[in-house]
């Protein structure tokens, strides 16, 4: 009977343990990179034009996406910029927007809070000019357009498994190769600009 029991209390000890070894990962698991995920972002940012001083303002901008796997995540985004022109010869309400269809890499551990992750990134690029003037002149609405490509890199901060405060900077690099002055379409263009973002939001993975 002694056997026995002693038996019983050694098989009881070990299946505890076990228990304990299987749900120890979840409990320890401080972030999550798998998955639909949400967010959205305050920003500040600059355009330069063929090589000119840039311009800055601030926006908004939200983001959808899907990570595969770990490391490797899927996203779409929107940003809004709004910024003064420094050169007085040029007036108007400038508005710089970026649309952007990108890869991220996390180098993510979910036993970490902290996870750094780098992107890259295709889409357009638009600056819209409300009531645009030219050395006083009045020319009306004004907009460029033209692809982009962006590189990027931040780090994510995980006060919960599933929530995340992000910090992200973002060079964008591209041609705006259309220009539209009220109904006339010029194509064919080839205006340089660089523009800059500096981004700090939240993510959520529902």
């Amino acid at each position: 009977m002694r056997s026995i029991r002693s038996l019983s209390l050694r098989a009881a000890i070990l299946a505890a343990f076990a228990a304990g070894m299987a749900a120890s990962p979840a409990v320890a698991q401080r972030s999550t990179t798998r998955g639909f995920t949400i967010g959205a972002h305050l920003q500040a940012g600059s355009l330069s034009v063929e090589n000119e001083d840039p311009a800055g303002g601030g926006g908004f901008g939200i983001r959808a996406g899907y990570g595969f796997n770990r490391h490797f995540t899927g996203y779409f985004e929107i940003d809004g910029i709004v910024f003064d022109v420094p050169n007085p010869e040029f007036g108007g309400y400038w508005g710089l927007a970026h649309v952007d269809f990108g890869l991220r890499y996390n180098f993510a551990n979910s036993l970490h809070r902290w996870v750094p992750f780098l992107e890259g990134a295709l889409g357009v690029r638009g600056v819209n000019v409300e009531n645009g003037r030219v050395e006083n002149n009045r020319v009306g609405d004004l907009n460029f357009s033209g692809g982009a490509a962006s590189l990027g890199g931040g780090i994510s901060f995980f006060p919960t498994q599933k929530l995340a405060i992000e910090t992200l900077m973002k060079f964008t690099a591209g041609t705006f190769d259309q220009l539209r002055i009220g109904n006339v379409t010029f194509n064919d263009q080839s205006i340089d600009a660089s523009s800059f973002r500096l981004k700090v939001g939240l993510a959520w993975w529902p």
